[in-house]
């Protein structure tokens, strides 16, 4: 009765140790696939508030002219308003800008998502 026992807990541990063997593997890559193209969104999302960020401070010191300023923050903004789409579909944490809100600066977008991660480390 012992040695019974002994098989069917050796026959457990054998099956949990060489299950990953035979899952589906095509799932798992599937799923690290939209895992990498989200941070890769993130990190373009970053670097676009970046270069708004800079574009901006460049024109209130006076480098930018306005013309100039005025095309290029709204071609961050195109591209921004993509990557945000982007990254709502693949369930990212981020929103999609509202088309039907122009007046919500790119600024008050970072404070938000600033102030609910602060929440979020503080409520474990």
């Amino acid at each position: 009765m012992i040695i019974a026992a002994y098989i069917l807990i050796s026959a457990a541990v054998l099956v949990f140790i060489f299950q990953p063997l035979f899952t589906d593997q095509e799932a798992i890559g599937q799923a690290s696939k939209q895992e990498i193209k989200r941070r890769q969104l993130l990190e373009n999302r970053e670097m676009i508030y970046e270069a708004i960020r800079e574009l901006d401070f460049d024109y209130r010191m006076g480098k930018v002219e306005e013309d100039d300023y005025k095309t290029t923050r709204a071609r961050y903004q195109a591209r921004a308003v993509e990557v945000m789409k982007a990254l709502d579909k693949t369930n990212g944490r981020a929103e999609p800008i509202s088309e039907s809100a122009p007046s919500k600066s790119i600024d008050d977008q970072i404070e938000q998502e600033i102030a609910a991660l602060r929440k979020s480390k503080k409520n474990p």
